[in-house]
């Protein structure tokens, strides 16, 4: 049934769209009267509610979590008028939005980029009374506050069931003689080399594994976040390297646009990929952000505490995969598909089984042990699985796993530089 209700409330979300709406239009930035600038509460409900996104509506890793936000006003009855959404928020600009955002009556917060956490957290010290909720983050227990939250979803999990279909999708190629296995090689578009990135690269190649062993992966870091172009140019180089499937972790549509051109299969990343490779777009993996939206929101009108470090994953409906490409699915997808979820779900499947990979030729269990770079898994590692996300819900994992290697091509080092959303900042611990 929560199936049928997500289809049809996208169905709904895409007529909004083409009626003409913006994300403006539904998601006013000022609904309430300021006066002396003070900070002022709403009578409908008691609530109002804030957004910060480093991205505008381009960005489909925005798109995504408008889509959770409207949504959540399903589930929980708020009005437009009780949603404000701040988009393009740099990070030296975060503090002043959060002061406008209480200033305009939020009094529960989510900042969705982590490199606001510093700001959020000094913010949540500032305002006792308004609840601030962390994507990615990490400081909220050490803090100590009480207003201070993170959040995140475990996404390697829909990349690896992904990973599943893309893998047979694979084996198809293989046998039909459309590539080699000494071409068996599939390209991996990551937005920059971040736990984040590497928790679905690996849990990606993974999922493929499953059911095709012949699969390698080579992986392009852009070292920028957003920028259609250097997404593009990043996919055009592994198609040059020979790559004959594509899967990427960006949040742009440029990488399947080059694979539609190319006519390589391809698993997107937030949304739906298919109108941008029709014949080529197998699915995508995705953060059902509505999940939390929803909790957090419902604790904050009940009275309830929200979790200091909330993660959520298949089990909680947080992620899944989007639409799948009827003409670029193979014989039995679906069904391996629906095992898979359904061993997710229920915690059957292990993503990061230990005995099925490697790192530099040991074994992880080992490495844990003996290596010290790898002490900090340890307690992260047990009953013969690597546990992303359980421990906190910010992903933790920095290696490659054996199978994976980073493209030998050189890095876009002038596109870099003038790119004015690439990612040089150094996370605080």
């Amino acid at each position: 049934m929560k199936r049928y209700i997500a289809i049809i409330l996208s169905v709904l979300l895409m007529i909004q769209a083409c009626g003409c709406s913006t994300a403006s239009d539904l998601f006013p930035e000022n609904t309430a009267s300021q006066g002396d600038g003070q900070t002022t509460t709403i009578d409908d409900g008691g609530i109002k509610v804030g957004f910060l996104f480093p991205s505008n509506n381009d960005s489909t890793d925005t798109t995504s979590h408008v889509e959770g936000i409207r949504k959540m006003q399903v589930e929980t009855g708020l009005t437009d008028s009780q949603v404000v959404i701040k988009k393009s928020v740099g990070k030296e600009d975060c503090e002043s939005e959060i002061d406008e955002l209480v200033e305009k009556g939020c009094n529960i917060i989510f900042a969705c980029d982590k490199r606001y956490e510093a700001a959020v957290v000094e913010a949540a010290s500032e305002y006792p009374d308004v609840q601030f909720c962390q994507e990615d983050g990490k400081k909220a227990e050490k803090s100590g506050l009480d207003n201070m939250h993170n959040f995140y979803v475990r996404l390697y999990e829909a990349y690896y069931a992904a990973g599943v279909v893309a893998g047979m999708k694979l084996n198809a190629m293989l046998n039909s003689g459309h590539i080699s296995s000494s071409s068996c090689v599939i390209g991996f578009v990551a937005d920059k080399e971040s736990p984040e990135s590497i928790s679905c690269l690996n849990a990606f190649y993974l999922g493929v594994g499953k059911v095709c062993s012949q699969a390698s992966v080579l992986v392009r870091y852009v070292g920028s976040k957003g920028v259609y172009d250097d997404d593009g140019e990043a996919a055009k180089q592994l198609v040059e390297a020979g790559v004959g499937m594509m899967c990427q972790h960006t949040y742009t549509t440029a990488v399947a646009a080059v694979c539609a051109e190319n006519d390589i299969p391809v698993v997107g990343n937030e949304v739906n990929i298919i109108n941008a490779a029709p014949k080529e777009a197998i699915t995508s993996a995705a953060a059902d952000w509505s999940v939390y939206y929803t909790y957090a929101v419902n604790a904050f009108m009940n009275g309830d505490e929200i979790d200091v470090d909330w993660c959520g994953g298949y089990e909680d409906g947080a992620v899944t995969l989007t639409q799948l490409n009827d003409s670029v699915l193979v014989e039995g997808a679906v069904e391996r598909l629906q095992e898979t979820e359904k061993n997710l779900r229920n915690g059957k499947e292990k993503v990061f089984d230990t005995e099925r990979f490697t790192v530099d030729g040991d074994s992880l269990e080992d490495m844990v042990k003996t290596a010290s770079d790898f002490k900090k898994y340890k307690k992260l590692v047990s009953n013969g699985e690597y546990k992303e996300s359980f421990k906190r819900s910010a992903p933790m994992i920095e290696f490659l796993i054996d199978g994976v290697e980073e493209s030998t091509y050189d890095y876009l080092a002038e596109i870099e530089e003038g790119s004015s959303e690439a990612s040089t900042d150094t996370e605080e611990e």
